[in-house]
């Protein structure tokens, strides 16, 4: 092997000399982007999951607390309801509300993985990340 006068071997200057020095960046940055894409997609899904699982947890600990409030108002409620109204009305008033607080209840923490669902700039949901 000989060496050149800057310390390559000769093969490496060759390479070196044959290369026309023109490379495409922006070819270069799609090809790199569709090599780690789907390793990137997996990582965002993991990421993503985790973050509905912890916002999650989050959200649980104060259900008892909420529930227990919801079981001493009902009570409240139904002892002025009967107060003033005969117990059919009042009964059907109770479960109303007992119904209606249970709903809002369901809808807000159904709505968690949606409110933490990633956006695209426009504000459009992104279909990127799939659970």
């Amino acid at each position: 092997m000989t060496d050149t006068p800057d310390g390559l071997d000769a093969r490496v200057a060759a390479c070196f000399a044959a290369d026309s020095g023109a490379a495409d960046p922006a070819a270069l940055s799609r090809r790199a982007l569709a090599h780690v894409a789907p390793e990137l997609a997996a990582r965002a899904r993991l990421m993503y999951r985790r973050r509905v699982l912890r916002a999650l947890a989050l959200a649980l600990l104060p259900l008892p607390l909420v529930l227990g409030a919801e079981v001493l108002l009902l009570g409240w409620l139904w002892a002025l309801a009967t107060a003033w109204l005969p117990a059919g009305v009042a009964a059907t008033l109770v479960a109303s509300y007992a119904m209606a607080a249970l709903a809002g209840l369901g809808l807000a923490y159904a709505a968690i993985p949606l409110l933490l669902a990633p956006r695209l700039p426009g504000g459009a949901w992104s279909d990127e990340v799939s659970v």
